[in-house]
């Protein structure tokens, strides 16, 4: 370590940290940024998992980047960072129908058009209505620091669309907002499928800005891989640090936050070294580490012990099997559509209604889900750098509880073999290529998996706390501290666990680099962000 006094500290090293040290290192100010795993980018991981040569993407694999303030002020496409669109973009394959769509709305117009004319002619005027909210009110709110619920209701109702975004947001659940518009279960399931992979309770009522950023992205929007594995984008991050002169140290896990009258003044490592922070430290990771560990629960008022112990985890998260492949899956249904075989992202079975909401409450009830559909992907068709020439990666996945009824997180070591096999079972129904000699490899991702490679996913909550409207906006982590500042003067919040909450876009690292940058009194380098100026849907 060079030196043991920095203006300021971020603790952990995911896109998140990075995005706040670097912002803040580009504004003149030494800054550190501490990381326990060997390498950057925590979530935004990039792994050989099975067999040599054969990478997978174990958490973040959607990324929601070139959308992002990020892109634009860090300039990571001219850091090396570049964006796969894949085509198709999605397929639901069952036995004997399919749905294909895309990364245009035109051509999904024309795919929605094979099941309903009727649904065609909707989602193309409710295709464009989205877009339009994503520019004017779901991006602007995404990055920027959330308002109380009156000033952000007023702040919609007096923009142009205003209104009738405010009713759909506080008056549908994204089942109801589904069943609503579209008469086909394909239409309807696609945007059920889209809040899913959220993180977000589609029976939930109201559509939060970050749930329906997911809408847009996948049914309506433009969704993307980064080129080489997504921790590409995590070095570029860490290289824009290192550049400006901030200082990144791997393998160097912090025990304390150093708190002095009531003000963070730095960090102690596991080492016993204590690095000093003159004017801030940032924690990327979530409120129980940060709080109750790296303070202390007896250094805590009685009302913020009581929040750390109220907030909530996700219970249920994903287990999936990562699969290093001779060929690519060849599906059934290609027959009628070859397109099918290169979908990048794939909903898999679900045959009967109810299904998919069946798979959910079976997890939530502690449960390995019976097998009777799978999410999954096929990477390497669209970045072959993934896969040595000729070969394949992909992965299957189902809704899974972080602790089982009949044994809890540890009994995950001795049923993950089966379930992984039973998944097998079921992708071998749909592409009967996928037999064991096709199979190089696999790698069975368990809940108990997730939380030991990034332990401030608390039981496998990869969002660092539930998604849902009591933990969402002006309300997260909780009310009174949402806006990235803590009880404790210099101490803020970059990572998921603060406002808009988890998944690859960057807000909550740099929006806190704006709170810090205004409490500071340094004047900022980046312009403020206008998305209809550089966003292009």
């Amino acid at each position: 370590m060079s030196k043991s006094r920095y203006d300021g500290v971020v603790i952990g090293a995911g896109h998140n940290g990075l995005i706040t040290a670097a912002y803040l290192a580009r504004a003149g100010l030494r800054v550190a940024v501490f990381e326990s795993r060997p390498n950057v980018g925590g979530a935004f991981s990039t792994e050989e998992l099975t067999v040599p040569g054969f990478k997978h993407l174990i958490h973040a694999i959607h990324c929601k980047l070139h959308d992002s303030p990020v892109n634009f002020d860090l300039a990571l496409e001219r850091r090396g960072v570049s964006y796969l669109f894949p085509e198709p973009k999605k397929a639901f394959i069952r036995h004997d129908s399919y749905f294909v769509y895309h990364q245009d709305v035109e051509a999904n117009v024309q795919s929605i058009k094979r099941i309903s004319p009727r649904d065609a002619e909707t989602y193309r005027k409710v295709a464009r209505k989205w877009q339009q909210w994503y520019l004017d009110f779901i991006l602007p709110e995404m990055y920027s620091a959330p308002s109380p619920p009156q000033e952000w209701e007023a702040w919609i109702r007096n923009r142009p669309g205003g209104r009738e975004y405010l009713e759909v947001v506080r008056g549908y659940s994204p089942v109801e907002y589904a069943n609503e518009l579209f008469e086909s279960e394909f239409c309807r399931l696609s945007v059920i499928r889209a809040v899913a992979s959220a993180e977000y309770d589609p029976a939930c009522k109201g559509i939060p800005a970050l749930v329906f950023s997911f809408i847009v992205s996948w049914f309506a929007g433009k969704s993307s891989l980064v080129s080489g594995g997504t921790r590409r984008a995590a070095e570029a991050l860490a290289g824009f640090v290192t550049e400006h002169g901030g200082e990144i140290f791997e393998a160097q896990r912090v025990e304390r936050i150093l708190v002095e009258n009531g003000v963070a003044t730095g960090i102690a490592l596991s080492d016993g070294r204590e690095v000093r922070a003159e004017r801030f430290v940032a924690s990327s990771i979530d409120p129980v580490h940060t709080f109750l560990f790296m303070i202390g629960e007896d250094r805590l008022p009685e009302t913020i012990r009581q929040k750390v112990r109220d907030y909530k985890f996700k219970g249920t998260t994903l287990l999936r099997v990562h699969l290093a492949l001779r060929e690519q899956p060849v599906f059934k249904i290609s027959s009628r559509d070859p397109s099918i075989n290169s979908a990048w992202k794939l909903t898999i079975g679900f045959e009967s209604p109810g299904d998919f909401l069946k798979l959910g409450a079976q997890a939530s009830a502690g449960r390995i889900p019976e097998i009777v559909g799978l999410d999954g992907g096929i990477i390497s068709v669209h970045d072959p750098s993934q896969a040595p020439p000729g070969r394949h990666t992909a992965y299957i996945a189902i809704p899974a509880p972080f602790e089982l009824a009949d044994g809890g997180a540890g009994r995950w070591v001795d049923v993950s073999r089966e379930a992984a096999e039973r998944m097998l079972e079921k992708l071998r129904e749909y592409a009967p290529n996928m037999t064991p000699e096709n199979i190089l490899g696999r790698f069975a991702y368990t809940p108990k998996d997730i939380e030991e490679y990034l332990p401030d996913m608390v039981s496998a909550d990869i969002c660092q706390g539930m998604i849902c409207p009591e933990q969402l906006g002006y309300n997260r982590p909780w009310p009174g501290m949402s806006r990235y500042r803590t009880f404790i003067d210099g101490l803020y919040l970059c990572g998921a666990a603060a406002h808009p909450g988890g998944h690859a876009t960057g807000a909550p690292g740099y929006n806190a680099a704006n709170a810090i940058a205004e409490d500071l009194g340094i004047a900022k380098w980046w312009p403020a962000f206008e998305p209809r100026k550089v966003v292009t849907l």
